[in-house]
């Protein structure tokens, strides 16, 4: 069975997600186990030598081997990485299946999910790209105890980042597999051919459904990581956001953001200024307002999220990569389910 969609059945109502990944039928793109070291090789210009198998019947024998059924720990990993949905939205590997409920998932991607730590939503020659969890930093500092960065320098040497994102955000990211693919999205995204959607979960209820800021940024040297960073400033650099509500219940509103520029801190600062800041945002939102979301919904992050990327392929097409829900954006609107 290769990458999901896949409707629960009824004889699968009520088992754990783990338990139901590590049922489902062996494939040759899941992970495969570490095989055991075998013997040493013989010394050269030996019968021994000469009777060994080559490298290439070693190849052949591995690969003649049958596929393995997904384990139960690299099932819970994957879950906890963000590379399992569950009816849009991402799932712990302790979540009870529904009947009828609809598993995504993209088995391809398993075993480089695995190597990394980070799920992968697209494995390309001309770009990775990543699902980062809320409170990862991307960039190594003083307070940071591990980065992307840093997973790409031990993994992938030669690979960069051509996308920035908050520690606190989630989502997409957007990775150059080579130096060569690194450069020619930098590129792009300087062409203003690259594409960033965000979800973001806000105070207050907006008054209109589609509102474009475009208010001038600074970028402060502020250390305090519970003070604003980016301020407006008539001053500063040109900075447009385009701001569409998408849902809304009591007291706060899901909206989808696309960037026309990409400033520091440029969606939480712009929020913010137009009274609408971000659940959960230590710097930039309402004290109040995020205790309560932390008292009623158990929100201990800020509720940013990059959903969307669109890049240009090398063929001339166009390559959309869309990312499924946070469990917390849920939470709040349940409606984001898609059951």
């Amino acid at each position: 069975m290769g990458s999901g969609p896949v409707v629960v059945s009824e004889a699968d109502h009520g088992v754990r997600l783990d338990a139901w990944l590590h049922r489902l039928p062996p494939s040759d793109a899941d992970p495969k186990p570490a095989a055991p070291p075998g013997p040493a090789a013989p010394p050269a210009n030996t019968p021994e030598a000469a009777a060994a198998p080559s490298a290439g019947d070693g190849a052949a024998a591995s690969q003649a081997q049958p596929a393995e059924a997904l384990s139960r720990r690299a099932a819970r990993t994957l879950c906890d990485l963000g590379a399992i949905a569950v009816d849009g939205v991402l799932a712990p590997p302790e979540q009870r299946l529904r009947h009828g409920q609809t598993v995504q998932f993209a088995r391809e991607h398993f075993a480089r999910s695995l190597q990394l730590g980070l799920a992968v939503r697209c494995d390309a020659e001309f770009a990775l790209v990543l699902h980062k969890p809320a409170g990862l930093a991307v960039h190594g500092g003083p307070l940071v105890d591990t980065s992307v960065a840093d997973v790409l320098a031990r993994h992938l040497p030669g690979a960069g980042l051509a996308q920035r994102l908050d520690r606190e955000a989630s989502g997409l990211l957007l990775v150059g597999p080579t130096r060569a693919a690194l450069a020619a999205l930098g590129a792009a995204m300087e062409q203003g051919r690259i594409a960033r959607t965000y979800l973001a979960v806000v105070h207050g209820e907006p008054d209109f459904e589609h509102r474009t800021v475009d208010l001038k940024l600074r970028v402060t040297d502020e250390p305090r990581g519970d003070r604003p960073k980016t301020v407006v400033d008539p001053n500063g650099q040109p900075s447009v956001s385009h701001v569409t509500v998408v849902d809304r219940r009591r007291g706060a509103a899901l909206v989808r953001v696309r960037l026309e520029t990409g400033r520091t801190h440029q969606i939480r600062a712009h929020l913010q200024a137009i009274g609408h800041p971000l659940l959960g945002d230590p710097r930039y939102g309402d004290p109040a307002a995020n205790e309560r979301a932390r008292g009623t919904f158990g929100i201990q992050r800020t509720l940013l999220h990059c959903s969307e990327l669109r890049l240009p392929r090398p063929d001339g097409g166009e390559l959309v990569v869309v990312d499924w829900h946070p469990e917390e954006f849920a939470r709040l609107l349940p409606r984001l389910r898609r059951g």
